[in-house]
């Protein structure tokens, strides 16, 4: 539970600073004087140390920083990158070159740093930077660098992080620029177009965000019409998901539109250019033009793509019933409120996919709190006998159980079990499996017939197509007899104390929930004082290092002969620490049980 609070609380930092990042850069007057700011918070949100930004800068036509650009912020440059330093700034550098030849295309570019290769001194192992170009629409209007020694500390969520800041920057330097050229012309558009951007990035839900433009939009264009497509469920269509000045509602009458080169709105989702119109009785007629549209009377007509992170997410159209020459300034207005709208758009389904992520977690941290629930609190306390055991999870829920059960006649039941699936449904699955061997074992059948009679109910139980192996085995504590069934689940391995070698516990089988006629072995053995019983999951011996290799059988073999004489609780750690010094550190693919069983001398 520490743990859950603690990854909320920095889930919580995290999207405090990100949402201050956004609220400096669009209540800043001047967007240029608060990047240092903003690139120093960003930084701090992604647990790195250093970047710095570039503006294009036409009147900058001198060689220190590159022609044509502008270094505006920066944050903990290395030595050999001292802002006073001639060698490393009096010139341009690749990321530039790449701006100007029109290669920096990508929302994210990997750039091996020219200035840190080419310059001489301390670099702080700093050698390559992600460089996101500040966009307005087409047009770059700076670069925005974040440096590190290798390019794989940049994680895809970091990246899609930069993404956003940088659309973020990009709009409020636009804002900013489009603020200085039409301060006397367009004051009110301005105004009006910041007053936008404020509402639609404190709007998180979809549905919010579609109910302001509605009000919004059509007088903010001044048009007479507008509407907002969004890809519909079935891929061939777009939805129309709110209009206004529409004389038939096409949201109401669940209007689709083709979702390709045949109407106006799929032709630009597809080349995300928009599609302008002064006249469209002027134009050639379009291949689908439903009488719906045609009766709406349009002549002047707009479609812009809303593009987000280089995906079209949807288009906007803007329509008159007179004609209407759209001019450079209206068109050029017209597509930054659209780049608002794709951000918001794009910005609220992120929100709704970290909601749903936050409260499958929350979910799965329940489901697993249950599922621990059901395992044993503790192992069996029988003089002469120790018994050890433990659990690993791939993910937040597992497929893997073990039980113990304190059968009639005095008699031990010890249970491993693997659902052959992980995640949720391996969890739902297991829990029935758990149940019902977990009955069959408690009404006194012996190990090959409680498993076949629990194979049968859970495929009458179950239309789940999952299937699982486990190992059932009885235990006398008084003679040392361990009678055993295997439904094709890993072979126990017995370590025998007077000659030091494990021997596999061999019992024909096959897996549980798959056939109604199950052919099971049933098989005893006697243990000695000293002797040990390894019960495992798939999962360690499957545990992988970064290599790919695999920990395998011989080493857990070996593990368990190097270990003569411990204890059971010893064996169990001594097998989970080889098996972690095997890993170092690589993910797990599968879940993990480990039993052991161990016949001790009574004192």
């Amino acid at each position: 539970m520490g743990k859950i609070m603690t990854m909320d609380i920095d889930l919580v930092g995290d999207l405090t600073t990100l949402n201050k990042i956004i609220e400096t850069l669009n209540q800043a007057v001047d967007v240029r004087e608060v990047l240092q700011s903003a690139l120093s918070d960003l930084l701090g949100l992604m647990r790195l140390e250093t970047g710095w930004i570039f503006l294009v800068d036409d009147e900058s036509q001198d060689s220190w920083a590159g022609k044509g650009f502008r270094l505006c912020a920066y944050q903990n440059l290395p030595p050999v990158l001292a802002v006073d330093d001639p060698e490393a700034w009096d010139k341009g550098c690749d990321c530039q070159g790449f701006c100007k030849s029109g290669k920096l295309v990508e929302a994210y570019n990997e750039v091996r740093c020219s200035r840190l290769s080419e310059s001489l001194g301390d670099r702080q192992g700093l050698a390559v930077h992600a460089s996101i170009p500040l966009r307005a629409g087409e047009q770059v209007l700076g670069i925005l660098n974040i440096a590190s020694p290798d390019w794989d500390v940049f994680t895809p969520q970091s990246l899609a992080l930069l993404t956003n800041i940088g659309n973020q920057m990009g709009n409020s330097l636009e804002r900013a620029r489009l603020f200085d050229m039409l301060r006397e012309q367009r004051i009110q558009e301005q105004s009006t177009l910041l007053e936008l951007s404020n509402q639609l990035l404190s709007r998180l839900v979809m549905e919010d965000i579609m109910a302001y433009l509605v009000e919004v939009v059509p007088n903010l264009l001044k048009a007479d019409a507008c509407a907002l497509l969004l890809p519909a469920e079935d891929p061939e269509f777009l939805d129309f998901k709110v209009a206004k000045g529409w004389s038939m509602d096409p949201v109401a009458l669940k209007r689709q539109i083709p979702f390709d080169e045949r109407s106006g709105p799929g032709t630009v989702m597809l080349t995300q250019e928009p599609l302008i119109a002064d006249n469209i009785e002027l134009r050639d007629p379009a291949p689908w033009a439903p009488d719906w549209v045609l009766a709406e009377g349009f002549r002047g007509h707009a479609v812009f793509p809303l593009i987000a992170e280089g995906e079209s997410v949807g288009v906007m159209t803007i329509n008159t019933r007179r004609p209407h020459a759209w001019d450079a300034e209206e068109i050029r207005f017209m597509r930054l409120v659209v780049n608002q709208i794709a951000l918001a758009i794009e910005t609220a389904r992120l929100h709704q996919e970290e909601v749903e992520r936050q409260r499958l977690e929350e979910e799965l941290a329940v489901g697993r709190k249950i599922q621990l629930s059901l395992l044993p609190k503790s192992p069996p306390e029988i003089p002469g006998w120790e018994f050890a055991a433990t659990y690993k999870s791939a993910r937040q829920v597992s497929g893997d159980f073990y039980d113990f059960y304190y059968l009639p006649e005095r008699r031990i039941g010890i249970v491993i079990a693997d659902v052959v699936d992980k995640g949720v449904p391996a969890a739902l699955f297991m829990a029935l499996s758990r149940t019902v061997i977990r009955t069959m074992a408690l009404s006194g059948r012996g190990p090959a017939a409680a498993l076949k009679k629990a194979n049968e109910l859970i495929l009458k139980d179950s239309s789940a197509s999952l299937f699982l192996t486990a190992f059932f085995a009885r235990l006398n504590p008084l003679d040392g007899c361990l009678r055993f069934a295997n439904a094709g689940h890993n072979r126990p391995l017995w370590l025998h104390a007077n000659t030091g070698k494990c021997q596999e516990l061999i019992a024909k089988g096959s897996l549980l929930a798959v056939l109604y006629k199950l052919e099971l072995e049933e098989k005893e053995v006697r243990l000695e004082v000293g002797d040990h019983v390894v019960f495992y999951t798939d999962g360690l011996t499957d545990a992988m290092n970064p290599t790919g290799e695999v920990f395998g059988e011989e080493r857990l073999r070996q593990v368990i002969e190097d270990n003569v004489g411990v204890t059971a609780q010893e064996m169990l750690d001594n097998i989970m620490d080889a098996v972690t010094a095997f890993s170092r550190d690589t993910p797990m693919a599968d879940d993990l049980t480990l039993i052991v069983v161990s016949r001790v001398r009574i004192n």
